[in-house]
């Protein structure tokens, strides 16, 4: 695992690599700060501002194991995984 930056307060994560789900795939919201990566997969695409990217990462949280979108994450560019954490299959979950 790796330490990735999470550079915004209150960001979702999530039970997949989407926004869509009930409620909105959401397991709880992280403040801005250091997590560690536990991989990455492509996902549903995210942008915010000039930022957008469809790569998700698996992060270990206070409000457990879950998926940023890597819009959020201080590494990498526009549609790039981001450097240095493993890559897998696509995870996406509705429930």
């Amino acid at each position: 695992m790796a330490a990735v930056p999470v550079f915004k307060n209150g960001t979702n994560v999530r039970r997949g690599g989407s926004t869509k789900g009930n409620p909105d795939n959401i397991l709880g919201a992280i403040d801005a700060g250091d997590y560690n990566a536990i991989g990455q997969c492509a996902g549903e695409q995210v942008t915010e501002g000039e930022n957008t990217n469809f790569w998700w990462v698996l992060l270990d949280t206070p409000v457990g194991q879950g998926w940023v979108s890597a819009v959020r994450i201080n590494l990498g560019g526009n549609n790039e995984p981001i450097p240095g954490i493993p890559t897998g299959p696509t995870h996406f979950s509705w429930g």
